[in-house]
């Protein structure tokens, strides 16, 4: 019987991401280092925005110059004036503009430019074409930019974007904005009262070496844009973040309150469906033979679980015998099934005349194998049917680790003693280990079909032959389970397994179809 491996759920990745995203909410509300690392990344992602935003002005007033050069005379009359002061009216990305021709004339929209900038002028250049330059008061910096065109220059100072949306409503006092290069340092934000930043009044000098920037950003030509902000600010950042964080938290606890209410109520659902199942005989065994390869004879069948509804569909184990061991029904199945089985047993020996030379190995769980219960219900089903220890074995299936050893030992000796033989399922593929084999006093070994899926392969034969040379020195049988084809037989033979079950001898069948074929020969 092959057993698939555990495998993790979509719900339980959904449960422990939902953990997660409450850890995590839980954390930015309760910590102010995390509050101030999520002020710090949405800072930088606006403020990378507020680029992308200047980026496009320039490209957008680029292409508007690239007409415009062809309207003006470059003599800086009256009407190469109005031209300008006409751009920059109509364009919502010029804030103002400015000629300055070949000969060396200046004009524009603004009647005294050199009010707009401070003197000396301190500029930061990013590139050829764009600079960033201090106002007059040098409390605020201005993107300019200057295109070369057929009669000269044309320089325009980029309209400003919104200052930064977390810090648009925060004190003049409490944030500061600078770009700095090459010793040159352009503000914006208050730039005369420091004490905000530092606890004390300060020059900007002094705070670089008194606070960290909580922000800091390369831009162009080796300029960098830092932001420095008051401890109030993020602590108005968070304040105002809260409710949405709560409303967050309050809705992914739901989520997860709703899963494991369902959850449950579907577990209880399966529980009562599996329970009403054994209760009216639903849960019913299939046999498969045993094939001693070398005579061709039948020395034995495994037990394999069907739950037949009532619309005759039937339903494999492995779609709900996992259910049946996490809701702790595997018990009352497997001892209902010992029952089953040992009166089909008999059965069988009243319809042929004599005591069966077969075994019947029926699948157990760990946790089967270690309740004291089972000796006395085996015991029972042996003397109320009146049938020989023989007949009966137990396959310890492999889906969890035996926890209580000592009582599955205790177990399997006094079942040794009554003469039912304890055998071990997918062994090379399961929790099965050398000192369990020897504590359960195990008579077979099982190998797990996935190693005789590729049995010609160089790794599964190896691993074949190894699992046959310890079965050798431990003086205990091999079958070989799920063989399907000819070849795999013979390889098998070649190998010293001379014990085979799977498709190409039988499939499982029902009782009755059973009954009918007792004289099965293959």
């Amino acid at each position: 019987m092959t057993i698939r491996r555990p495998s993790i759920s979509f719900y339980s990745i959904a449960l422990v991401t939902l953990l997660i995203a409450i850890g995590l909410v839980t954390l930015v509300l309760t910590s102010q280092t995390v509050g101030r690392q999520l002020f710090k990344y949405n800072l930088e992602s606006f403020e990378h925005q507020r680029s992308e935003n200047y980026l496009h002005s320039i490209q957008s007033t680029s292409i508007l110059l690239d007409n415009l050069q062809y309207h003006l005379s470059y003599t800086c009359d009256k009407e190469d004036i109005s031209e300008l002061e006409r751009a920059s009216y109509y364009s919502s990305h010029i804030r103002s503009i400015s000629l300055e021709t070949k000969s060396g004339k200046v004009c524009g929209d603004h009647s005294n430019l050199s009010q707009l900038y401070g003197s000396p002028a301190k500029k930061i250049p990013l590139n050829r074409e764009v600079v960033v330059i201090a106002n007059a008061d040098n409390n605020e910096s201005i993107v300019q930019y200057r295109k070369q065109v057929v009669g000269g220059v044309i320089t325009v100072d980029i309209a400003q974007q919104p200052t930064n949306a977390l810090l648009s409503n925060a004190c003049d006092q409490c944030w500061l904005q600078v770009i700095e290069n090459d010793g040159i340092s352009l503000y914006t934000g208050n730039t005369q009262k420091t004490s905000n930043l530092s606890s004390t009044m300060v020059s900007y000098n002094d705070l670089k070496t008194i606070v960290k920037p909580i922000l800091s950003m390369p831009l162009h030509n080796k300029a960098w844009i830092k932001y420095y902000v008051t401890p109030k600010v993020i602590a108005d950042y968070r304040a105002h973040i809260k409710p949405f964080l709560l409303l967050i938290l309050s809705g992914l606890i739901f989520i997860v309150l709703v899963m494991l209410y369902r959850r449950y109520h579907s577990t209880s659902i399966i529980k009562f469906l599996i329970l009403n199942a054994i209760k009216q005989n639903h849960l019913v065994p299939y046999y498969q033979p045993i094939i001693d390869a070398e005579k061709r004879l039948i020395c034995g069948y495994e037990v394999l679980i069907r739950w037949e509804t009532k619309k005759g569909k039937v339903i494999l184990p492995d779609e709900f015998i996992p259910q049946c061991e996490t809701n702790g029904v595997i018990t009352p199945l497997t001892f209902q099934l010992i029952n089953t089985v040992a009166r089909d047993i008999r059965k069988l020996e009243m319809q042929a005349g004599k005591t069966l030379p077969y075994y019947f190995s029926i699948n157990i769980s760990a946790n089967v194998l270690q309740d004291p219960e089972l000796i006395d219900i085996t015991r029972s089903a042996l003397a109320h049917y009146n049938i020989a220890p023989h007949n009966l074995a137990f396959e310890l299936t492999e889906r969890a680790p035996i926890d209580n050893i000592e009582q599955a030992e205790q177990n399997c000796i006094k079942l040794n003693a009554m003469g039912i033989q304890i055998k071990l399922d997918d062994v090379g593929n399961g929790y099965c280990d050398f000192l369990a084999l020897q504590k359960l006093q195990a008579t077979t070994i099982k190998i797990d079909k996935v190693f005789i899926d590729d049995i010609d392969s160089l790794a599964a034969s190896s691993i074949v032959k190894s699992l046959v040379a310890f079965a050798e020195k431990a003086e205990v049988e091999v079958i070989a389970e799920g063989v399907e084809t000819e070849q795999q037989a013979k390889i098998l033979t070649e190998l010293g397994i001379r014990y085979h079950q799977g498709f190409l001898y039988s499939k499982p069948v029902p009782f009755s179809k059973l009954a009918r074929d007792k004289n099965f020969n293959v």
